[in-house]
């Protein structure tokens, strides 16, 4: 059988909600081939007719290396992809490679994509995952100890905005006669089988047994990353996380989103109200958060449309350059010695330093305001960041851009407390410019003393 291309099957669900469990679950499946976070749709829908006019292809595998983690592509080369023009080209390429009859994507991202993508593909099939709003948090608060994708800032707006726009947005469809399957983490996990089947039953293919097995489960365009090694242990269960994970207030907080998003459920979807239903949250909680929520979405997509729309030669760079301080970033992390021992280790050098700087403005008083001297203070923050690390150097960058601002309110009519304004501006420019060159040079530092340049 041919894949169905007018209605792909797409699965969704708040991040850590299960939805890559479930991937993995329905891809054991012989006539499913679910294509893992592509997000080829997790874009602002007003830009994706000019958006699919480009080189969107590259620019996917650039911004997630979404072709070559579905072994679509070999070291960047598209060829054999030249065919693949739209999504759905995308989505039939990865299923004639399992002769698969049900073609799609799994992304959490979806959530706040339902109706759009719903438009495009007007007869496609959704499976949407939901889960205890505390578990994902405390899931959330462990993969956030290794990756800093989920210790970003607003992660809570973030998790609730995504649930409140799923509820919203599959409730919408339901009412449009859109198909949608709703399947809960517990059930997944508890009721393996009974879920699969049901699955199956409206996916409109026979439930197969080796679904109830991931041993052999290809997870090879799942990102490799901490949270998902629980994943790749070959097992349906429960990952257990500790009572105290997250804090209480936000436990209660999100307790009371749970029953409005229970109560919510129960009304668009049919779904059993829990019993045990409490309080719900304030109408100023719901919307602080979703008002947050949607700004935080909206950062994102303006993100992401910068790594549609700017030149790739800006974007490889800008890219290279990050990895390259975080690295440093990391590297100097690793480095926990207290000031103290810092100071008892090169107490010469920032002596030294110190006493540089200290002529340096000696020299620059006597000079006056008409001669530059912003070469010499850049030689002591130069040196404690080439020396010891990046604090001392940005520590005595900080005090550099204060003693230049103290002598120009001495002898510089222009730039002086009268006029403050100025003085402030021209003193966070020096400290910029004296802070870049900390910057580089401490990441020079940590270069220089990497195994590689040890052999």
């Amino acid at each position: 059988m041919k894949p169905r291309l007018s209605n792909p099957v797409f699965v969704a669900g708040v991040f850590r909600s299960g939805t890559s469990l479930l991937y993995a679950v329905l891809n054991q499946h012989p006539q499913m081939a679910l294509m893992y976070e592509c997000n080829v749709w997790d874009f602002p829908e007003m830009f994706s007719p000019v958006r699919f006019r480009r080189d969107w292809r590259e620019r996917l595998e650039f911004y997630s290396r979404a072709l070559s983690r579905h072994r679509l592509i070999l070291k960047g080369s598209l060829r054999g992809l030249e065919n693949v023009r739209t999504p759905e080209d995308l989505y039939r390429a990865f299923g004639e490679g399992k002769e698969a009859v049900l073609i799609g994507e799994k992304s959490p991202f979806y959530c706040t994509r339902l109706r759009h993508l719903a438009k495009n593909y007007p007869e496609c099939s959704f499976v949407l995952i939901w889960r205890d709003p505390v578990e994902i948090r405390r899931s959330v608060e462990q993969a956030g100890i290794e990756s800093r994708f989920f210790r970003r800032h607003g992660m809570l707006s973030r998790q609730i905005y995504y649930q409140e726009q799923m509820i919203r947005q599959a409730a919408a469809l339901v009412r449009a006669g859109n198909r949608v399957h709703h399947v809960t983490y517990s059930d997944l996990v508890d009721k393996t089988e009974g879920t699969c089947r049901s699955i199956c039953e409206f996916l409109g293919v026979e439930f197969d047994k080796k679904m109830l097995d991931l041993n052999g489960a290809d997870l090879s365009a799942v990102f490799r990353a901490p949270q998902h090694e629980y994943l790749r242990r070959g097992k349906i269960e429960r990952r257990q996380f500790s009572e105290n994970g997250a804090e209480s207030r936000t436990v209660q907080q999100l307790r009371r989103f749970n029953s409005r998003w229970n109560r919510l459920r129960a009304q668009h979807f049919n779904h059993q109200a829990s019993p045990l239903t409490g309080p719900e949250p304030s109408v100023g909680e719901v919307f602080f958060h979703n008002v947050t929520g949607s700004i935080l979405h909206a950062m994102d997509d303006c993100k992401r449309v910068l790594f549609e729309f700017l030149p790739l030669a800006w974007l490889r760079t800008y890219r290279f350059t990050k990895e390259w301080f975080l690295a440093g970033h990391a590297a100097q992390a690793a480095d926990r010695r207290s000031l103290r021992d810092q100071f008892s280790d090169n107490k010469a050098t920032i002596l030294t330093s110190f006493a540089i700087l200290a002529a340096v403005g000696v020299v620059d008083y006597f000079t006056g305001f008409a001669v530059s001297l912003i070469p010499f203070y850049m030689i002591p923050s130069g040196i404690l960041a080439l020396v010891i690390n990046q604090s001392w150097g940005t520590f005595t960058a900080v005090i550099s851009s204060l003693i230049w601002a103290a002598l120009q309110t001495v002898d510089n009519p222009y730039v002086n407390l009268s006029h403050f304004g100025l003085l402030l501006w021209d003193t966070v420019m020096r400290f910029l410019v004296l802070e870049i060159v900390v910057l580089l040079l401490g990441r020079i530092r940590l270069e220089i003393k990497s195994p590689v340049h040890n052999d």
